[in-house]
């Protein structure tokens, strides 16, 4: 099957955000889960993108089939998308050289520390998402990494909050307009990721950020993405005081 068409009617003429995540909210398992990461993929031209994609697996296919041990990429030996989670580090290596020498993607984190939110933030995960999500985005834009314009923001399906399918958007829309962040609309929709290419690149990138987090193994490649201009800021969670 191939994808459905992602907005495409509309590419060029507003800003894409695809976006995944790789951890969990929890303020009670925060030894085995210690950090959320969230990690916003900008893409000027996501068709682009999502060739660069293709020619990436066309490359490493025998090694994605190889590292695929819970068939999370792969259904009966024909490949579904990238799931950072089945990626070896050397997998994760090779990816973050790959794209970030291509110079097609900017990358924006969101860190929420667990340990460090307070003991009834996660109450409502959905609202405690919401929240930061809004605050990254606000600050975003107020610092000039990205511009006030019309935006199309994407989701990984499997990471939506059941009871807050529409209330992103109307919130997003109404904080930032009433603010004066923004000047036009934001619109969020969800995905199945194995339908968006460009998702699939924000989930690895999630996971490899989170796993830099948890080894510190990737330093390199994280590097590499500074020095090539493609990781734009790293927003943590919460907020430093002083």
């Amino acid at each position: 099957m191939k994808p459905v068409p992602v907005f495409s009617c509309l590419e060029g003429i507003m800003q894409y955000l695809y976006i995944d995540e790789s951890g969990s909210m929890t303020d009670q398992y925060v030894d085995d889960w210690p950090y959320f990461v969230v990690a916003i993929v900008r893409a000027e031209n996501p068709q682009r993108l999502r060739n660069v994609r293709k020619r990436f697996i066309r490359k490493y296919m025998e090694e994605l089939k190889a590292a695929d041990k819970d068939e999370r990429m792969f259904n009966g030996g024909a490949f579904k998308e990238l799931k950072g989670q089945a990626f070896t580090p050397e997998l994760k290596r090779k990816f973050a050289e790959y794209f970030f020498r291509e110079g097609t993607l900017d990358v924006f984190y969101i860190i929420i520390d667990n340990k460090k939110a307070l003991s009834n933030f996660y109450t409502n995960k959905a609202r405690a998402f919401n929240y930061v999500f809004k605050l990254a985005f606000e600050y975003f834009v107020r610092n000039k990494q990205l511009p006030d314009d019309e935006y199309a923001i994407q989701f990984d399906e499997r990471n939506e909050r059941p009871d807050a399918r529409h209330f992103l958007q109307n919130y997003l829309n109404t904080e930032l307009r009433m603010e004066g962040v923004l000047s036009k609309d934001v619109h969020v929709k969800y995905f199945d990721s194995s339908q968006n290419h460009i998702i699939q690149i924000a989930d690895v990138l999630a996971n490899l950020y989170f796993s830099h987090l948890r080894t510190g193994a990737y330093e390199k490649e994280f590097l590499q993405m500074r020095e090539s201009g493609c990781l734009k800021f790293e927003f943590k969670f919460p907020l430093s005081r002083g």
